[in-house]
C-alpha cells in the first residue's frame, strides 16, 4: 500500500481557527434570538378597542407584576384598569372593579405585597390610583394633579394605611406626599426627590410613623412621620421603593442587594456584586431571587452568593423603552419561571427563562 503525505502551507491552521471564531460570531446572534418574547396583549388591546373602549395616551400596556405565589400577572392596560390571567396571558379579566385608569410611568407603580401578594397598589399617571389590601375591594386615591411616578406601602401591617409617594412633574420637581388614611388625604412633605430617570430617588414606608428616602446623598431616615430626617447610610439605593420580605427589607444598588433588619435604621450588602434598577423578586424563599439592571436580567438560587444572567433586557420596538431604570416594567413569575415587561406603548411580552 503506497502511503501518501499531505504538506500544509505555514498558517494553513491558523487560517482554520480563525474560520471556526467567525462561524462561532456569527453563531452568537442566533443563540440571543433564542430570547424569544412572545407578545401576550395584543389580542386584548385589540378585542377591547373593537368593542368601543379607548385606550389612553400612548397606548398599549404599562405595569406588570406577578403573584410570587400562583404565577398570576396583572398588567395595566392604558387608560382601562387593570387585568388579570391565572394562564400565563391566555385569557385576561379586568380586576380592579374599573376603580385604576391612566397609565405607569414607572416600573414601581404598581406593586404587590411580596409576603402576601393579593394585596397591592397601583399608582397612575393621568389617571386613577388606588389599591387593594385583601385583593378583592379596591379603594381609589384621592386624585392629586396629575398624580403620580411611584409609591411604598406600608406592607408591615396587618391593616395598612399609610402610604409615601413622589408626585409626578411637580414645581419644584420631586414633590413627596405621606397619607396615614389609605389615600383619601395627602399631606406633602419638605423633602424632594429627584425626578430625573437617570438620577437616584427613593422613598419608602416602614412603618406608620418611620420612612426613609434617598436622592443620592445617601439613605435619610424619619421616625416621626416625615417631620425630621437623618441619615442611616452612605449607600444609595437605584431601586425607587424598599422591597418587604420575611422580615426583612431590600434595596438594590450598582453593587448589589442592601438588606435592612431594623426598619431602615441599618443597612449591610448582601452577598455578592450585581446591578440592580429593579427587584428583588423572591420565588420560593429569601435565597431565591431574580433582579434586573442595567447588564440585564440575574438570578440567585443561594441568597445572593452568586448571580447567573439569564436573560437580556427587551429591545424597543415601539412606544416608550423597556429601560428598567423607569419605563421598563419587569415582572418575574417563579412558579412557571417566566419574565415579563411592558412600557408605555408597547405590548406586554412574556419570555420563557
Amino acid at each position: 500500500m503506497q502511503t501518501h503525505h499531505y504538506r500544509t502551507r505555514p498558517g494553513f491552521f491558523s487560517v482554520i481557527a480563525l474560520l471556526i471564531c467567525c462561524l462561532n460570531f456569527i453563531q452568537t446572534p442566533a443563540a440571543q434570538a433564542a430570547e424569544d418574547w412572545k407578545d401576550i396583549t395584543s389580542p386584548l388591546l385589540g378585542r377591547l378597542t373593537n368593542s368601543g373602549a379607548k385606550l389612553g395616551y400612548p397606548g398599549g400596556c404599562s405595569g406588570v407584576v406577578v403573584n410570587r405565589t400562583n404565577g398570576d400577572v396583572t398588567i395595566k392596560v392604558v387608560g382601562l384598569g387593570l387585568w388579570r390571567s391565572s394562564d400565563q396571558g391566555n385569557e385576561w379579566k379586568q380586576i380592579d372593579d374599573k376603580t385604576i385608569s391612566g397609565r405607569d410611568e414607572t416600573a414601581w407603580a404598581t406593586s404587590a405585597d411580596q409576603n402576601s401578594p393579593g394585596r397591592m397598589v397601583s399608582f397612575s399617571l393621568d389617571g386613577s390610583a388606588g389599591w387593594t389590601t385583601d385583593g378583592i375591594h379596591w379603594k381609589k386615591f384621592t386624585t392629586l394633579g396629575r398624580n403620580w411616578d411611584f409609591g411604598s406601602v406600608d406592607w408591615a401591617s396587618p391593616d395598612p394605611k399609610t402610604i409615601i409617594a413622589a408626585k409626578h412633574e411637580t414645581n419644584p420637581p420631586g414633590e413627596v406626599y405621606v397619607t396615614q388614611d389609605g389615600g383619601v388625604t395627602w399631606k406633602q412633605l419638605a423633602i424632594h426627590v429627584n425626578s430625573n430617570r437617570d438620577k437616584i430617588s427613593m422613598v419608602g414606608t416602614m412603618t406608620a410613623t418611620t420612612f426613609i428616602y434617598s436622592k443620592g446623598g445617601g439613605i435619610e431616615r424619619s421616625q416621626d412621620g416625615g417631620v425630621s430626617w437623618t441619615k442611616v447610610s452612605d449607600a444609595n439605593p437605584q431601586t425607587r421603593i424598599p422591597v418587604l420580605f420575611a422580615g426583612k427589607h431590600y434595596l438594590g444598588s450598582t453593587n448589589g442587594l442592601l438588606v435592612s433588619r431594623d426598619l431602615g435604621a441599618n443597612w449591610k450588602e448582601q452577598g455578592t456584586a450585581v446591578n440592580i434598577w429593579q427587584g428583588p423578586f423572591f420565588g420560593r424563599d429569601e435565597k431565591e431571587i431574580l433582579v434586573v439592571g442595567k447588564d440585564g436580567i440575574f438570578v440567585t438560587r443561594n441568597g445572593a452568593e452568586n448571580w447567573k444572567r439569564v436573560a437580556a433586557l427587551k429591545k424597543k420596538e415601539s412606544g416608550f423603552l423597556f429601560i428598567p431604570n423607569w419605563f421598563g416594567c419587569y415582572a418575574w413569575d417563579p412558579v412557571n419561571n417566566i419574565l415579563y415587561v411592558s412600557a408605555m406603548g408597547n405590548p406586554v411580552y412574556k419570555l420563557q427563562l
